[in-house]
């Protein structure tokens, strides 16, 4: 179900199960951390899509969500599996770019939070249904929610557990933008690979002291090298 490959300079992360909407059960979202393990760390950009048409995730898939219900031991390695796949996309040290392409449901918001930067396309959907079922959320994902849209935002998305469209999605934050992410994740792999995973670690803690030598020593990049020999 989880496809890995390289187009160019963006290696491409697949969800493909199109029997069921890209659903996840315990075992993919092992999968995936398994794929993502086998991205190189020089990669310069990572992007994360869907191989089925109208769909980037169904979420958790409700056939294992119903065992969840009847066999409690099967609850923590669901949830240990689903914290292990998404905190492995979001620690990888390069660019993600999630392109979400149809309905973004459930445990595949927590996934797509995990990326850099969101894309959606024009017909996306995304919608976090667990009061509607009676579940709750990871707390670590509600605090990437809460943090990229507002804690009223994201109070109204979980409470309400109402489905909302692309440009609503960009206007609370959600998203950043309406579009190609493939596109998008070219543009990136454009750029300097160094340079991305330097910038990447500094948004992401810019309080780290290393920060200063680092931006020191990317004056001599090769890249920079070659950009300003003309002007020797």
């Amino acid at each position: 179900m989880i496809g890995l490959d390289r187009a160019s300079e963006v290696w491409r992360v697949t969800l493909d199960r199109p029997a069921r909407r890209n659903a996840m059960a315990t075992e993919h979202w092992l999968a995936l951390v398994e794929t993502v393990a086998r991205i190189p760390p020089e990669a310069a950009v990572v992007l994360l899509r869907s191989g089925v048409p109208d769909i980037f995730s169904a979420g958790a898939d409700l056939g294992e969500v119903a065992r969840l219900h009847e066999d409690a031991a099967l609850r923590a390695p669901f949830r240990l599996a689903l914290r292990a796949a998404v905190d492995a996309v979001a620690a990888l040290p390069m660019p993600v770019v999630a392109a979400i392409d149809g309905g973004c449901h459930g445990a595949a918001v927590a996934l797509a939070l995990a990326a850099d930067i969101r894309v959606a396309g024009p017909g996306a959907s995304f919608g976090l249904p667990p009061a509607r079922l009676g579940i709750s959320y990871p707390a670590e994902d509600i605090a990437r929610l809460s943090a990229l849209v507002g804690p009223g935002q994201a109070a109204r998305l979980l409470f309400t557990a109402v489905t909302i469209d692309a440009a609503e999605a960009q206007r609370t934050g959600l998203v950043e933008m309406i579009g190609d992410g493939a596109a998008v994740a070219a543009s990136i792999a454009a750029n300097d690979a160094t340079a991305l995973t330097a910038l990447k670690a500094m948004l992401r803690n810019p309080g780290d002291p290393a920060h200063g030598h680092a931006f020191e020593n990317s004056f001599a990049s090769p890249r920079l090298g070659a950009a300003t020999q003309r002007y020797r």
